[in-house]
């Protein structure tokens, strides 16, 4: 089955998808997971991606240096439990909606009581896409 991620940005002004968003409440094999990411973000020419677990998040950047997976990096891991204002859910597509409402939520609360590098690369790479674009479900749940 081909690659579907969970959650998308796009934006009103530009084609295609500024975001992409793998929400999981597990993460069994990373190395797979991330590797689809990476294919799936150059078919769709998306320059952010990230994987999502209640407890981790990875997020990557496209270089644009060739068209392929090779050219995206991992910008950074990072934990995220401080992210949350309540407990996570456990169940799948609970916790898919989830990571969309804190997403959407993002672009209108401040993110200073957030530790130093997590804040950082919210500021850099997530907010800049949702605050200018629609976040929405990639799948119907």
């Amino acid at each position: 089955m081909a690659f579907q991620p969970d959650i998308l940005v796009t934006s009103p002004d530009e084609p295609g998808v500024t975001l992409v968003i793998e929400a999981k409440v597990h993460l069994p094999n990373l190395d797979r997971t991330e590797a689809e990411l990476k294919r799936y973000m150059v078919r769709m020419q998306c320059p952010i991606g990230m994987l999502i677990t209640p407890e981790r998040m990875w997020l990557y950047r496209d270089t644009y240096a060739t068209r392929l997976p090779d050219s995206i990096r991992r910008v950074g891991e990072y934990d995220i439990k401080s992210l949350w204002r309540e407990p996570p859910p456990t169940q799948g597509t609970q916790f898919e909606a989830f990571v969309q409402r804190r997403l959407e939520d993002l672009a209108k609360t401040p993110v200073e009581e957030l530790p130093g590098d997590l804040r950082d690369a919210l500021r850099e790479y997530i907010l800049p896409a949702i605050v200018a674009g629609d976040v929405r479900a990639a799948h119907p749940r």
